[in-house]
């Protein structure tokens, strides 16, 4: 078909996958996936590769992540496809077995598939949501391994099934137990920053015997240890983790020991707004054995922006027929071939070799930024004013799409420093004049939040004409949760009702106006 392309649009893919499943909403989709995995439906996988065509691209994954995913409690963002390249170019080895932790939809598997897809894969993943996508991308690329439900950290197991190469489609089969293996190459993009509680007791767990406890209020470093723990010798292990495991307090002890074990290959900071929905800072850290030096790579400026078209898929036809613009930062696969294949070498904002006694003189700080110098010039080299204006303007708008009018008093009574907001607001549009006057260009104003006098007003409302915010998402699939727990209650009572009034009516102590007989009526 014409549509074979590298960006299908997320519209026209869950469409044709709507109608490829023969269903009638994408609330729908996981379901007839799960069917059509474990009753090894053929014919529509055949179908999906037709349409799709490039099976290098998780195509599952935009439509789990914009339907599906749960980024509140289960921090669920999936990991953009040059992270993925990223992290498949350096794990690259001449071993057979690749392994992913907390697997999603299995993105970065994909991309270590496209590299050899003769090697074992061995996906472990905890949310049953996702595990049909998960089971169906191994499925339709053919894929021989196993996938793992299994919670990575506790370690309590769910179920095991084992996926069996054949002509074309790899065939399922369950089991009971976790096969015993060792990983050449490991790839895992957590969940970040989650509270977790440790083994007991922890000396009778492998994974941490050699290793520190990782703090209860950060997970981070137990995803690392788990994977470690499974890493062959000769093998190399690459993280997307957020910035903050890089120099925080309470995870120092953990980079501490994975120093001065030698586990640490390269530490690579990424650009901002990698991610579909979160600005968060990430970084990727490359672990193997034997290291007395660490490769560090500032990557923070070093992006490529990425225009992103995507039709609305809430509302009206006024949104469904809209085109919003999201865009994004993603890396040039040039910039990933330098940092994973040409030797480290000292860069000024870009690399520089550091050797595991200065990291230790440092504290333990991983962070790329504190060791590699700036250049420092007589002139004062920046970007052009309109460009730093932009990004203004486009934090300014992503701020404004939500726009929340409330009533001063339920604003204070729901935890609302009013007067803060006014007074921030106030001196926002007064810097903003100045700063526009100086450089001689138009800047956006704040126009977010409005306090309103109507009694008990609240009103989020959508305030851009070309982007709509992801919170409206949320919202709606709030409400209508919301709406369908009071519907049911509802019909419960109502049912109640008619029971308790068909006697009376039969017996004729209530007439059909609702009026009580005299007779047998009470009083």
């Amino acid at each position: 078909m014409e549509e074979k392309m590298n960006d299908i649009e997320l519209k026209t893919l869950i469409d044709h996958l709507i109608e490829l499943f023969g269903i009638s909403s994408p609330d729908e989709l996981k379901g007839s996936v799960e069917s059509c995995v474990f009753t090894d439906d053929t014919d529509k996988m055949s179908a999906f590769c037709e349409f799709v065509g490039d099976l290098k691209i998780d195509w599952m994954q935009k439509i789990f992540q914009y339907y599906e995913a749960d980024r509140v409690e289960k921090k669920q963002d999936y990991t953009p496809l040059s992270l993925c390249k990223l992290c498949a170019e350096l794990t690259k080895t001449e071993g057979d077995t690749v392994y992913d932790i907390c697997a999603g939809s299995g993105a970065l598997t994909i991309q270590k598939w496209a590299q050899n897809s003769q090697k074992t894969f061995i996906c472990e993943e905890l949310d049953t949501n996702v595990l049909p996508f998960l089971l169906f991308n191994m499925i339709v690329r053919n894929m021989n391994g196993y996938v793992i439900n299994r919670d990575v950290l506790s370690q309590k197991l769910i179920k095991v099934y084992h996926l069996i190469s054949r002509d074309k489609f790899a065939m399922i089969e369950e089991q009971e137990t976790v096969p015993d293996f060792e990983a050449d190459e490991i790839v895992c993009n957590p969940p970040y920053n989650i509270k977790w509680d440790s083994p007991l007791p922890m000396l009778a767990d492998d994974r941490f015997i050699d290793m520190c406890i990782p703090p209860k209020s950060n997970a981070n470093f137990a995803f690392v240890f788990t994977a470690i723990h499974k890493l062959r010798k000769s093998g190399k292990c690459a993280f997307i983790l957020p910035n903050g495991v890089l120099n925080s307090q309470p995870e120092q002890e953990c980079r501490e020991c994975l120093t001065n074990a030698g586990y640490v290959e390269k530490i690579i900071e990424n650009p901002n707004n990698m991610f579909e929905s979160t600005g968060i800072g990430t970084n990727v850290i490359l672990f193997s054995r034997g290291n007395k030096e660490i490769s560090l790579y500032d990557l923070r400026l070093k992006g490529t922006e990425s225009k992103r078209e995507q039709r609305g898929q809430f509302g009206g036809a006024s949104h469904t027929n809209r085109t919003y613009t999201k865009t994004v930062n993603t890396l040039s696969d040039e910039l990933i071939d330098n940092v994973c294949n040409k030797p480290c070498s000292n860069i000024a904002e870009y690399s520089k070799v550091v050797s595991n006694e200065e990291i230790a003189a440092n504290k333990y700080r991983w962070a790329p930024s504190h060791y590699i110098e700036l250049l420092l010039e007589t002139e004062n080299k920046h970007r052009p004013y309109a460009d730093i204006v932009k990004n203004i303007n486009d934090i300014i708008r992503l701020r404004n799409i939500c726009k929340l009018t409330i009533n001063e008093s339920l604003a204070k009574t729901l935890g609302l420093d009013v007067e803060l907001f006014k007074k921030a607001s106030a001196n926002s549009q007064e810097c903003r004049k100045n700063l526009s006057e100086m450089v001689k260009l138009d800047m956006l104003t704040d126009d977010y939040i409005t306090f309103s006098k109507d009694k008990n007003k609240i009103i989020f409302s959508s305030n851009d004409k070309d982007i709509l915010s992801h919170l409206f998402a949320f919202f709606l699939n709030s409400w209508k949760q919301d709406i369908d727990l009071l519907n049911t209650l509802e019909n419960t009572y109502l049912t109640e009702l008619r029971d308790a009034l068909l006697p009376d009516l039969m017996s004729g102590k209530i007439d059909l106006l609702g009026e009580e007989n005299e007779k047998g009526g009470d009083k």
